[in-house]
């Protein structure tokens, strides 16, 4: 493993010999409760070096300090991870992302994802519930999705802020993402969460929860918190990210409150 050198340095750890990337900004033993962030399909942790400073910044919260540790992972195939012939099941990141938050010794993160690395962080968050403060869910449903085959080609071609899916990885990881992957439902599973989760969508005909989705997230689970920027898409943040900020930092600096064992503290 490679110590991380300044805010955002690379470290890498291995998950059955593939070698996978991260950055991580190093502030062990800050007060507020460490965050890992999950990119979606096709992004790379590179993308979100902007979201490590901003969430790893020195804020004073109630008079207290709110710099945080943050890590932000590249799973298989993105970015300065390894891109294997094969090893992508919806399993395959599962473990990749478990191994990374063990292997930094990250205690209890808030996992912050999006798009398809929710379905991620809910399998890691469901198979080890005692080990996360709390879930965020970037625009998606609870389950893991494998699209019919008339569609991939074309969800291979979508431009994510402006380069397509295609070129922003191996051509051959990308297609075993979509060619490994099967159905994974998780709603009825949400019961067994017991820490809080938010779950931020666009307000655009592009978001993928929609009012009918978002309702599913409440008839699950309850307690669920939805937060809706109203400019954005799928796409949540690159277009405002201070209206995404507004609607993740609250959330965050609530848990800062939040004891291990639920309970808020005074």
């Amino acid at each position: 493993m490679t110590e991380p050198r300044g805010a955002g340095g690379s470290v890498f750890v291995s998950n059955g010999g593939v070698r996978l990337h991260a950055l991580d900004n190093g502030r062990r033993g800050a007060a507020a409760p460490p965050v890992v962030v999950v990119p979606g399909m096709g992004e790379s942790a590179a993308e979100y070096g902007w979201l490590l400073d901003r969430l790893g910044e020195q804020r004073v919260h109630e008079h207290r300090s709110t710099g945080r540790r943050v890590v932000v992972v590249d799973l298989r195939g993105r970015g300065g991870s390894d891109a294997p012939a094969s090893g992508y099941t919806w399993e395959d990141h599962v473990g990749d992302l478990g191994t990374v938050i063990s292997a930094l010794e990250v205690e209890r993160p808030v996992l912050v994802a999006f798009s398809r690395g929710s379905s991620y962080a809910l399998g890691h968050a469901l198979a080890h519930p005692e080990r996360v403060r709390g879930l965020v869910v970037g625009d998606y449903g609870a389950r893991h999705v494998r699209p019919p085959d008339a569609v991939v080609e074309r969800q291979l071609r979508a431009e994510i802020r402006g380069v397509p899916m295609i070129d922003r990885m191996a051509d051959h990881a990308a297609r075993a993402i979509f060619a490994e992957s099967r159905d994974v439902p998780l709603w009825d599973r949400l019961s067994g969460l017991n820490f809080p989760v938010l779950v931020i969508r666009g307000g655009r005909r592009s978001t993928v929860v929609t009012d009918q989705v978002a309702d599913q997230w409440r008839r699950a689970l309850p307690a669920v918190e939805i937060e809706t920027i109203p400019g954005a898409g799928h796409d949540l943040w690159s277009g405002d990210p201070d209206a995404y900020l507004a609607a993740l930092v609250p959330f965050l600096d609530r848990l800062t409150d939040v004891g291990r064992d639920g309970a808020v503290s005074a």
